[in-house]
């Protein structure tokens, strides 16, 4: 007995070893009259490609080895690497699973493998219909808003695979709660779906039609050019008719002319009674008029829309007590009744307030951007924030006074040799313009001396100048004043100069002129004829 179950399992072993792996072999999905493509493989050579269909026929695959006139043939570019099938017209037999069966060399051996895949077959649903209280109905009649809410059910019987449903409200999109119940498989392994809207009915319903959507890809383009996935529900909502939400509002009325009075409601089904209730207690049935003629109901019009109702009422003429008075039009039908109250006013229809909304937030966008900008001036002015200039090293702030010290010597040396060209000029021509046009050598060491002080009181750590170099640019500017003098004076000999008088020198006013608060004193010249 022992020996019995040790050769039952040796031979378990031996066939598990005997086994090869298959890879690659997938399921797909098609119409009829579609292809369809199976592959498999395996890491060893192939040395028997076979396929088994769903009706348990075998297929032996090998290039140039067609079945069924060609509608099976091999797939594949190397038959010792892959084992495929091709299916180039399928047909409702193909649907359901497909074996692989293949034979390879491994280790010197024939060994075998197999896989499964299953082939699709779409088909769409045989039978698409909506239910409405268990019953399969194209119409249903709701009354608004007794039982506004239905549950309606569209079914979708003989489709394979699953399908998805949508829903339409006339020509729009309709969203509303749903609910999906359990999928039915059939004999012949089709499916029966159904879904439940829980449809909430409206007066503007009234009219339209309900439709149910089954999304399939069974369905081929000729089936949905004829709407074959759609099924409809038409709906009747029946209501009384719908009041206004406010009393209607009548302007402009001319004392003493006709006046038009037309009000529109929605109502189904039509309305059965229709009257004018005037504030003078006068009523006036459609189609007919006061007793003074001054009222005047024409018939019940349909319009201006769908499902909407028009009454008209002519008054004629208009009188002043007619202004500010309050009427109503009373509407009945199988459902109730409702009233339509309405004003009368002889001015013109005050202008609508416009909401506060917009202008605040105008007000507020406005404060904003005036903050803003305050707040950049003031940044900019005080070097704040972006406007801040970046930090300065130690090397960038010395580089800063050597340049701020040049600028001032340079600009002091500048004036003084401005003056003195000046007063060269000034000898050339022989004219004397002023009394500054010649200044004596006091009174240019004042004036520079001032200027030293100056640039001397603000950075006296940076200016340590001796004396002799304030006279330095002093020299040079006597030597170059004498030189200009001798050179005018070799140019020209016809000019004539004046003496000085020295009893001016200690008589009489003497003209000053303050310079760089420095006070220079002048000889007064007198004119001296030529002998």
């Amino acid at each position: 007995m022992e020996i019995l179950h040790c050769a039952i399992l040796l031979a378990v072993l031996v066939q598990a070893q005997c086994e090869v792996a298959v890879e690659g072999f997938e399921s797909v999905e098609v119409r009829e009259g579609e292809e369809a493509i199976l592959s498999c493989t395996t890491p060893s050579d192939i040395l028997f490609c076979t396929f088994r269909s769903p009706t348990d026929e075998t297929f032996t695959m090998k290039s140039g080895l067609p079945y069924e006139e060609g509608r099976i043939v091999y797939h594949g570019e190397d038959e010792k690497r892959e084992c495929g099938m091709k299916i180039t017209d399928v047909k409702e037999k193909d649907n359901g699973e497909w074996k692989c069966l293949l034979t390879a060399l491994l280790d010197g051996q024939a060994k075998k493998g197999e896989k499964a895949a299953i082939i699709t077959v779409a088909k769409p649903p045989s039978d698409i219909h909506i239910e409405v209280d268990g019953e399969t109905t194209a119409a249903v009649i709701v009354n608004y808003p007794e039982n506004k809410e239905r549950k309606v059910k569209c079914v979708a019987a003989g489709g394979r695979p699953s399908a998805s449903f949508s829903w339409m409200l006339g020509e729009d999109q309709f969203s509303g709660p749903v609910e999906d119940l359990e999928n039915t498989v059939n004999e012949d392994g089709t499916l029966t779906q159904a879904q439940v809207l829980t449809y909430e009915s409206q007066p503007a319903h009234n009219g339209k039609q309900l439709t149910c959507i089954v999304n399939h890809r069974g369905y081929s383009e000729d089936q949905l050019s004829a709407q074959q996935n759609k099924v409809t529900l038409d709906l009747d909502v029946q209501f009384q008719p719908v009041a206004a939400d406010k009393p209607q509002e009548f302007y402009n009325l001319a004392i003493g002319k006709e006046h038009v009075i037309l009000m529109s409601f929605r109502a189904h089904p039509k309305p059965s009674e229709v009257h004018w209730a005037l504030s003078d207690g006068i009523e006036v049935a459609e189609g007919s008029e006061s007793m003074d003629t001054r009222f005047k109901a024409d018939i019940l019009a349909e319009g201006p829309s769908d499902g909407m109702y028009t009454a008209r009422l002519t008054m004629n003429p208009v009188k002043p007590e007619d202004a500010g008075t309050t009427s109503e039009l009373i509407v009945t039908n199988e459902l109730g009744t409702t009233k339509y109250p309405f004003t009368l006013s002889v001015g013109d229809k005050p202008a609508a307030e416009a909401g506060s909304g917009p202008v605040i937030a105008i007000v507020i966008v406005a404060i904003i951007i005036i903050v803003v900008i305050v707040v950049a001036v003031i940044a900019r002015s005080q070097g704040m924030l972006c406007f801040a200039d970046p930090p300065k090293t130690e090397e960038d702030k010395e580089k800063a006074v050597e340049k701020e010290e040049g600028s001032d010597t340079e600009s002091a040396e500048h004036v003084e040799g401005a003056k003195d060209e000046k007063d060269a000029a000034s000898v050339e021509d022989g004219t004397l313009t002023n009394n500054n046009s010649k200044k004596s050598v006091t009174a240019r060491v004042s004036s520079l001396l001032s200027a030293m002080k100056k640039t001397v009181g603000s950075k006296k750590e940076k200016y340590t100048e001796s004396e002799s170099e304030v006279k330095v640019p002093l020299q040079e500017s006597e030597e170059k004043k004498e030189g200009d003098e001798e050179e005018g004076d070799k140019k020209d000999d016809s000019i004539v100069y004046a003496d000085l008088d020295k009893s001016a020198m200690s008589e009489g006013t003497r003209p000053s002129v303050t310079v760089e608060n420095e006070l220079t004193e002048y000889a007064e010249i007198k004119p001296q004829t030529k002998e």
